[in-house]
């Protein structure tokens, strides 16, 4: 089995002074561990996170809405993180879900290799079928790092991604007719 440094000195660089991080022992286990938790997401079934909180009696007139949660990710693109917020806007169908569940949704997609478009995509999806919800608003606001330290290097620029499912009327009728 290939060594990261091994990888490194063949795929990257074979400066000693660059190498010479990965001598250590103990550098495998810690770059294991590191790589584990940030794609832990993949250990986790989506699909059992969104529980009910009440049950709705009745039509659900309005919105629920969940907005800055915090997301860290790695780009299936590049290999290199990219990190932000995720606002959630849902209509609720036969139940609310737990306010609580939205957060672990989110860190359950992103902690995987990810692309930001694929990931409000992700998530939307996963609060209609396994939430019930007759319409869905995600919304992610983030920095990659693959824009800010190569290629245009530009560590200004935000990146933001939407996906709408369901019935976008409920959405429009309830004034979120458009990402901001």
């Amino acid at each position: 089995m290939t060594t990261v440094r091994d990888w490194i000195e063949e795929n990257v660089t074979q400066d000693k002074r660059a190498l010479s991080w990965f001598d250590e022992e103990v550098c495998e286990d810690r770059i294991r561990r590191a790589y584990r938790e940030l794609l832990s997401g993949y250990e986790i079934d989506p699909s059992t996170i969104l529980k009910t909180t009440v049950p709705v009696t009745g039509e659900h007139t309005g919105v629920v809405r969940e907005h800055d949660i915090n997301f860290y990710s790695i780009c299936a693109h590049h290999f290199l993180p990219f990190f932000g917020t995720v606002d959630i806007t849902y209509v609720p169908g036969p139940r609310i879900l737990g306010l609580g569940k939205f957060p672990r949704l989110v860190q359950a997609y992103s902690r995987r290799f990810q692309i930001q478009e694929h990931l409000v995509r992700d998530i939307a999806k996963e609060i209609m079928e396994s939430g019930d919800a007759r319409a869905v608003h995600v919304r992610s606001s983030g920095r990659h790092m693959c824009m800010c330290s190569r290629g245009p290097s530009d560590q200004t620029v935000i990146t933001e991604t939407s996906y709408i499912a369901g019935d976008q009327e409920l959405l429009v009728r309830f004034g979120v007719d458009h990402p901001r």
